[in-house]
């Protein structure tokens, strides 16, 4: 199945400055309807599945710039209402994003993991979240941009002690060829993930393209791999902003070498709005 591109890559496309803390988030309380435009863009260049843009929607994020814990719950809401609109009743399904702990740090921190917090004090951060999103009724959960095991682990058993029945899937960022952004081994992440009950899939996304392959080929999985890179472009933390060359989508010789290695659901990240997923329907 084809997964759309990286929500901020088509706001951007629409004239919108996402240089804050809360990235395309903040436009769930300024702008809604660009979100929602943003959606039908990658619908209408052919996903088949689109992600939600609750990412950097977070208790402690938000708090960070005036939000109540009233607002973070609407807008979590509001962001699967979005993305199910988009989807105009056609058969595209909506899958709700749960971010990293880095990401509320807006410091970088989901590509370097390493965050120095308890098993506990994740699952703390996660938890009211999670139940929220949950509650939006999507019809799957992308935990997505995972950088270290811990975190990992935290929001398995979170999963686990509420009993979702939600299918999900978790996708890790990854520093080279064989290790996700904390330094472990991603064989040993798709190990955790692929065993577990309601996973429907393991993988990569916000990775340059180059690590995929060889990635894909260092673990073996009972589960589907789920994969959207980046387009290999540097995110600088303090700037809030991609540096490098534009964006060119990926060759087909990357995707067939996916394809092959056991990737199921295939698209982007940031850098690769809805041209770039259009080039990749079949």
């Amino acid at each position: 199945m084809l997964l759309d591109g990286g929500l901020s890559t088509a706001l951007e496309e629409l004239g919108h400055n996402l240089n804050t803390s809360l990235w395309s988030g903040e436009l769930l309380r300024t702008a809604p309807d660009q979100i929602e435009a943003a959606h039908k863009a990658f619908v209408g260049a052919g996903a088949q599945i689109i992600i939600t843009s609750s990412y950097q929607i977070s208790m402690d994020g938000c708090a960070a710039r005036g939000w109540s814990e009233s607002e973070v719950r609407s807008a979590l809401l509001l962001s699967t209402e979005l993305a199910r609109s988009a989807t105009n009743g056609t058969n595209v399904l909506v899958a709700a994003s749960v971010g990293p702990y880095g990401a509320s740090l807006a410091d970088g921190s989901e590509y370097r993991g390493n965050y120095g917090r308890t098993t506990a004090q994740l699952k703390d951060f996660h938890r009211m979240r999670l139940q929220v999103l949950i509650e939006s009724n999507p019809d799957l959960l992308a935990i997505e941009t995972i950088p270290e095991l811990k975190e990992a682990e935290a929001i398995l058993e979170l999963l686990e002690e509420q009993d979702v029945k939600i299918p999900y899937w978790m996708t890790f960022s990854c520093k080279d060829e064989k290790h996700i952004s904390s330094g472990e081994r991603f064989s040993d992440a798709v190990a955790l993930v692929s065993g577990k009950i309601g996973a429907i899939g393991v993988g990569i996304n916000c990775t340059a393209p180059e690590f995929v392959t060889p990635l894909l080929s260092s673990a073996k999985s009972r589960i589907p791999f789920v994969v959207y890179p980046n387009s290999g472009r540097k995110w600088n933390a303090e700037k809030k902003e991609w540096e490098g060359a534009p964006a060119q989508g990926f060759s087909e010789m990357q995707i067939f070498e996916w394809k092959e290695r056991g990737a199921k659901l295939i698209g982007g990240c940031c850098s690769i709005g809805p041209a770039e997923i259009a080039q990749m329907r079949v």
